[in-house]
C-alpha cells in the first residue's frame, strides 16, 4: 500500500486536529485537577475545624454538667444541715421536757 501526497497531507491534518483537541482536553483536565486539589484542601481544613469544635463542645458539656450538679450538691448540704438542726432541736426539746 503506497500513500500519495494527498493521503499523507490528510493523515497529518487529522493528526494535528486530534493533537489540538487532546491538548485542549489535557488543559481542561489540569485545571480540574487544580480545582479538585483546592477542594480537598478546603475539606481537610473544615474537618480539622469541625474536630476542634467537637472537642470544645465536649469540654463545654462537662462544664455545664458540673454547673447543673452544683446546685443539687448545695441543696443536699442545706437539707442535711436543716435536718441536723431539726433533730438537735427535737432532741433538746425532748430531753428538756424529761427533766421538768
Amino acid at each position: 500500500m503506497k500513500l500519495n501526497n494527498d493521503d499523507i497531507i490528510k493523515a497529518i491534518t487529522e493528526t494535528e486536529q486530534r493533537s489540538k483537541s487532546n491538548s485542549h482536553r489535557i488543559e481542561n483536565l489540569e485545571q480540574n485537577a487544580r480545582l479538585l486539589g483546592k477542594l480537598v484542601t478546603a475539606i481537610e481544613v473544615l474537618a480539622t475545624q469541625q474536630k476542634n469544635v467537637a472537642d470544645q463542645v465536649e469540654r463545654i458539656e462537662c462544664k455545664v454538667t458540673k454547673i447543673e450538679l452544683s446546685p443539687i450538691k448545695k441543696m443536699s448540704a442545706i437539707v442535711g444541715y436543716v435536718l441536723a438542726a431539726l433533730c438537735s432541736a427535737g432532741a433538746g426539746w425532748f430531753f428538756g421536757n424529761l427533766q421538768g
